[in-house]
């Protein structure tokens, strides 16, 4: 008879717990007064969840990694739901040339080389190094031609497990040369790697 300790093998596969996540996320928001805002309304509202295993239902093929927020993000100019509403895209996580971005895929339209006025932000926390800030959504066509991105996030890491939600507003750019903003009123929350 063998004896000794006995240890489950690891969760390679940890549930997001949106509620943890919100929380880390209030913190990070302290003292800007939109961000503040958008993660009271992911603390108060319903969630529905991206399935990520169809991440290639969602974004063209590409060899680029990429990794889709759990909660997809709401408008004024998604599309209708009779339930929750304006589906309108979801907050993504990329890592190319070592650079840890997030961005955002989604919105009628294609999303507009002139964003003046408007803008989408990032508030982040780095759940494994504690670093966290807020960060513009704002470069075009970095990753993907379909994606706006953020900066690279400072002090991410390969490995770091980082939380972020995507909130503000977006042009797009319609046929017949006509322009639409649409403001985010539910943002996209995601547990991410970088």
């Amino acid at each position: 008879m063998l004896s000794g300790p006995v240890s489950a093998a690891p969760d390679t596969d940890p549930a997001f717990d949106t509620d943890a996540a919100v929380a880390q996320l209030r913190d990070a928001a302290e003292g800007d007064a939109a961000a503040t805002e958008a993660v009271e309304r992911l603390a108060k509202s319903p969630r529905d969840v991206v399935d990520v295993a169809d991440a290639e239902k969602v974004l063209p093929p590409t060899n680029i990694p990429v990794q889709l927020f759990q909660v997809p993000a709401y408008s004024d100019t998604g599309q209708g739901g009779p339930v929750l509403g304006q589906l309108y895209g979801t907050g993504v996580a990329t890592n190319t040339n070592n650079e840890f971005r997030f961005g955002f895929f989604g919105g009628p339209g294609q999303i507009s080389r002139n964003q003046d006025g408007v803008g989408l932000s990032v508030v982040y926390v780095n759940l494994t190094n504690g670093t966290s800030g807020i960060l513009p959504v704002n470069e075009r066509e970095r990753v993907l031609p379909t994606v706006i991105s953020s900066a690279p996030v400072p002090g991410a890491h390969h490995g770091d497990t980082i939380v972020g939600a995507i909130y503000g507003n977006l042009r797009h750019d319609l046929p017949k040369e006509q322009t639409v903003v649409s403001t985010v009123w539910w943002p996209s929350l995601g547990l991410v790697l970088g």
